[in-house]
């Protein structure tokens, strides 16, 4: 009766232990910050560090968790504040997502060709998960394709052939390409290639 007093005891303490310290409220992890930076709505560049271990990983392209040099706390920036951001091999820009609504895209590629990720929040059969959409963009096209020139979503299961006006240029790599399955890492790649042809032009 002893040892099972003392088994309860000590699992008893190990519980209470975990609790947090408020009730009803979930214990918070402690932010993970990495040295990073935004660029403000007037261009000027801010240094700090990012916080990069968010609850919900779509809250990376909706808002920057920025702590200042010096600050006690981690402080949210929103994209009426700040145009740009990055950490790491990782760097943001804010769009216009829809009439109504500024998000932050990631750049998978950057040059002649960008190729950007934005992930959000969904539901998949009442099960939450995180969704990811991918956009392309050709920022040096000529004037008879300037469409180009604007953002456009990828469909993934037609990427390829929505990639050939964009490669033309370029076609044995656009010819490489998997036909049948989109892999965000294959297509940056391919991209990136593509982009070394302009680098400098």
């Amino acid at each position: 009766m002893k040892k099972l007093l003392s088994i309860v005891f000590i699992a008893t303490s190990v519980f209470a232990y975990a609790q947090p310290g408020k009730k009803g409220k979930d214990p918070k992890m402690a932010p993970e910050l990495v040295p990073g930076y935004y660029v403000t709505a007037k261009g000027d560049t801010v240094k700090g560090e990012i916080q990069t271990n968010l609850e919900n990983e779509g809250e990376l392209y909706k808002n920057i968790y920025f702590k200042a040099p010096g600050a006690a706390k981690v402080t949210v920036i929103t994209t009426k504040k700040a145009k740009a951001y990055g950490y790491g091999d990782n760097h943001f820009m804010m769009t216009a997502y829809d009439a109504q609504t500024e998000v932050y895209f990631r750049y998978l590629a950057k040059g002649r060709l960008n190729l950007l990720e934005f992930k959000y929040p969904t539901t998949v059969a009442g099960n939450p998960t995180i969704a990811a959409e991918y956009y392309i963009q050709d920022t040096k096209a000529d004037e008879e394709n300037k469409d180009l020139r604007e953002l456009k979503k990828l469909n993934e299961k037609f990427y390829k052939k929505e990639l050939k006006p964009y490669m033309k240029d370029q076609p044995m790599i656009w010819n490489d390409m998997d036909k049948f399955t989109f892999k965000p890492d294959a297509v940056a790649n391919s991209i990136r290639e593509y982009n070394r042809f302009y680098e400098g032009n």
